[in-house]
């Protein structure tokens, strides 16, 4: 290998990790939107295991859509990243919008429920949905 490609190839890395970072970042945003209160209080402050599992289980389903997106891209590096940044953005609207649905078919306000300081169930059914629904849009990708 000539440096000259392994400087294009680490180049190439640092972009699909940036991209990676940035769709994180997204997915954590959206889910902070969803849920009432801040998640950075919640999680940090106040050590809520509620919205650490929905939090933890949507960045592992962004993360497992982003992988696939970076796998499945388009030939091209730059075709490649938006192929990526594409399904990686429809990934996160799609676990959005499964959270407002699955909100309407519960009982309760399901973000208020989320975010309670004492266990509760829905936090569960949550990132189950949002594992579930990770590995169903890979599936879709690849």
């Amino acid at each position: 290998m000539e440096l000259g490609n392994l400087a294009v190839e680490l180049g190439q890395i640092a972009a699909w990790a940036a991209l990676g970072i940035v769709l994180l970042a997204v997915g954590y945003w959206v889910v902070d939107l969803l849920t009432p209160g801040r998640l950075g209080e919640l999680l940090y402050e106040q050590h809520n295991a509620n919205a650490g599992v929905v939090v933890a289980s949507g960045l592992l389903a962004v993360g497992a859509v982003v992988t696939t997106a970076i796998v499945r891209s388009l030939d091209g590096f730059v075709p490649g990243l938006v192929s990526a940044l594409a399904y990686g953005l429809m990934g996160i609207a799609v676990l959005a919008v499964s959270f407002v649905i699955t909100d309407r078919i519960t009982p309760g306000e399901l973000g208020e429920l989320v975010t309670r300081p004492e266990p509760n169930p829905a936090a569960w059914i949550v990132a189950a949905n949002h594992v579930a629904l990770g590995a169903i849009i890979c599936a879709a990708i690849a």
